[in-house]
C-alpha cells in the first residue's frame, strides 16, 4: 500500500503561496512540509542550480539528498545578482504568502529587500529566516552546518560514551529540527495573521533549535548541575534502559525503567534469587546498581535471538525493539501500513519518496509531484505571475538572469 498521489482537494494549506530560497535542508524542508499540506511553493535555485542537486548517492541522474527536500514544488531559476532578477524576484515576493530564505543574514538587505522594503511590497508578507547562529547577536553572520551545530549547542557533548568521546547523531538533528521550528514558526505566523492582516518575521536559528531540545540536561545545567557524562545507548534517566547484543549477532533495545515495566521483564529474563532480590524494587535501586541489572540482561539477550527474545518481550508487554538496517525498514510492514511511501512518476520512471508524516483525517496532505527539474517551471511561473513573455523569456534566459 503506498500514499496516493492524485491531487487532493481540500486540503488544508491549499490557497497559501510560498516563495522557497533556501537550500539545503532546514528551509527546503519547511516549505516542503507546507507544500505536503497544499500550499503552492515555488522553489527558486541560481540558474546553475542548487549545490545539493550535486550530491550523492544518486538515483538515476538526481541527488536523494535533494529528492528528499523538494517534492510538491514548483521550480524555477532566478539570478539574484542581477538588476532584472531581483525585479522579478519582487513579483514573487508581491504574489507570496511567505517567504523562506537561509541566506546568511545581511544577504536580503544587500539585494534591497531590508524588513521596511518587504513591508511595503507586501504587508501582509511573513519571512521565515533561517540561520545558523540567529539574525542578531555576534555570530550571526558565521556559517553553521549540522555538524558544527551538534558540537556548539552540546550535543555532541551528550553522546557516545567514555571510550569513544563525543560523537555525531546519526542524521542531520539540527537541520531537520530547525526546519520543523520554522514550519511551527511559519504556521503560527499565518494564524496571527489571519487576526491583524499583518506580516512578521520568525527568526528560526539551527544552534537555538538544537539547543531546546537537548532535554532536561539543558535546563539542570542553566540551575547549575552538572552536565551528566555521557554512557553511550544506557537510558539516562532509569534502569533498565539500554541496547543489548543477541545470541545471533545482533541488537535489541529493552527499556523497563518503570517498576511495573520492570516487574514484567522479571517474568521474561532469568530471575536467580541471588540477583534479583528487593534492592530491584524501585528505579532508585536499579540506577544504583545498574551494571548489575545490564549485566543479568545482557546475559540473556546473549543466550537467545533477537527474533526469540522479541516474541517473549511482546508476550509480557515490555517495550523493546531490534535495532534494523534502513534496508529492513522500508521493506518491513510497518512504512507500508502507515502510507510512509509514496510513488511519484519522473523522466526517468517512477521514483519512491516518503509519505507524509501527519496524518490528518479529513484533509490530509499528500505527495503530489516529484521534486522539480533544474527550472522546470521557470516559463510556466515567470508568465503566470509576472506577465513575462515568450521574448523577453528568451532574452532573460541569454543574459543569464533565469
Amino acid at each position: 500500500m503506498s500514499e496516493s498521489v492524485a491531487a487532493g482537494s481540500g486540503q488544508p494549506l491549499e490557497g497559501i503561496k510560498v516563495l522557497d530560497l533556501s537550500r539545503w535542508i532546514a528551509g527546503p524542508l519547511c516549505a516542503m512540509l507546507l507544500a505536503d499540506m497544499g500550499a503552492d511553493v515555488i522553489k527558486v535555485e541560481r540558474p546553475q542550480g542548487e549545490d545539493a542537486r550535486d550530491l550523492q548517492p544518486r538515483i538515476g541522474g538526481e541527488s536523494a539528498y535533494f529528492m528528499h527536500y523538494n517534492r510538491n514544488k514548483r521550480g524555477i531559476t532566478l539570478s539574484t545578482r542581477d538588476q532584472e532578477g531581483v525585479a522579478l524576484l519582487r513579483s514573487l515576493i508581491a504574489w507570496a504568502d511567505v517567504l523562506v530564505q537561509n541566506y546568511r543574514p545581511g544577504t536580503l538587505e544587500a539585494m534591497g529587500l531590508d524588513t521596511e522594503e518587504l513591508e511595503r511590497i507586501n504587508p501582509g508578507l511573513i519571512v521565515t529566516d533561517i540561520s545558523g547562529y540567529g539574525q542578531t547577536g555576534p555570530w550571526s553572520r558565521r556559517p553553521l552546518f549540522n555538524s558544527i551545530a551538534e558540537a556548539t549547542t552540546g550535543a555532541m557533548s551528550l553522546t557516545g560514551d567514555e571510550s569513544t568521546g563525543p560523537l555525531m547523531s546519526g542524521t542531520f538533528t539540527a537541520d531537520h529540527t530547525t526546519g520543523l521550528f520554522a514550519t511551527i514558526a511559519t504556521l503560527t505566523a499565518l494564524h496571527e495573521r489571519g487576526r491583524t492582516g499583518r506580516g512578521q518575521r520568525a527568526d528560526v536559528s539551527l544552534f537555538d533549535s538544537l539547543l531546546s531540545v537537548l532535554g532536561y540536561p539543558l535546563t539542570a545545567a542553566l540551575n547549575g548541575l552538572p552536565t551528566p557524562p555521557p554512557i553511550g545507548n544506557r537510558d539516562k534517566t532509569a534502569a533498565p534502559g539500554n541496547l543489548y547484543a543477541t545470541g545471533d549477532g545482533r541488537h535489541i533495545y529493552i527499556d523497563a525503567g518503570t517498576d511495573g515495566l520492570f516487574a514484567a521483564l522479571r517474568t521474561v529474563v532469568a530471575d536467580p534469587e541471588a540477583v534479583w532480590d528487593d534492592r530491584f524494587d524501585t528505579g532508585d535501586g536499579r540506577w544504583e546498581l545498574v551494571e548489575q541489572v545490564d549485566q543479568v540482561i545482557g546475559d540473556w539477550t546473549r543466550s537467545t535471538t533477537a527474533a526469540e527474545a522479541s516474541v517473549l518481550l511482546e508476550r509480557a508487554g515490555v517495550p523493546h525493539g531490534i535495532v534494523q538496517t534502513l534496508d529492513e525498514v522500508v521493506t518491513g510492514p510497518l512504512v507500508a501500513e502507515r502510507n510512509m511511501i509514496a510513488h511519484v512518476e519522473t523522466d526517468e520512471g517512477t521514483r519512491a519518496l516518503p509519505g507524509v508524516s501527519i496524518k490528518l483525517s479529513r484533509t490530509p496532505g499528500s505527495v503530489r509531484s516529484a521534486p522539480p527539474r533544474l527550472g522546470q517551471h521557470t516559463d510556466e511561473v515567470l508568465a503566470e505571475l509576472c506577465g513575462v513573455s515568450v521574448e523577453q523569456l528568451a532574452e532573460l534566459r541569454a543574459r543569464g538572469s533565469i
